[in-house]
């Protein structure tokens, strides 16, 4: 009997992670591990983006399109 090791996750709750948003990229932060659930197990972070004057936007995103980014004081989208 084999046993399957899992891959430890990359992010943790609170990173601040960088993906592609539109025709640009955008920094957001980690606000829950959802787990290994995606797509033939594919771990999936749901993050949170602000933007200048309306309420942050909460989606899911799979692990292999986030990177690991700094701390921003003002995480709206940068070219």
């Amino acid at each position: 009997m084999s046993k399957t090791r899992k891959p430890k996750p990359r992010f943790k709750v609170g990173d601040w992670v960088t993906f592609p948003y539109g025709t640009r990229n955008a920094t957001a932060q980690i606000i829950e591990d959802r787990g290994p659930i995606g797509v033939k197990g594919r771990r999936l972070y749901r993050i949170e983006i602000h933007f200048d004057d309306r309420e942050p936007s909460r989606f899911e995103m799979p692990e292999d399109d986030l990177k690991a980014s700094e701390p921003h004081s003002n995480p709206a989208p940068v070219s």
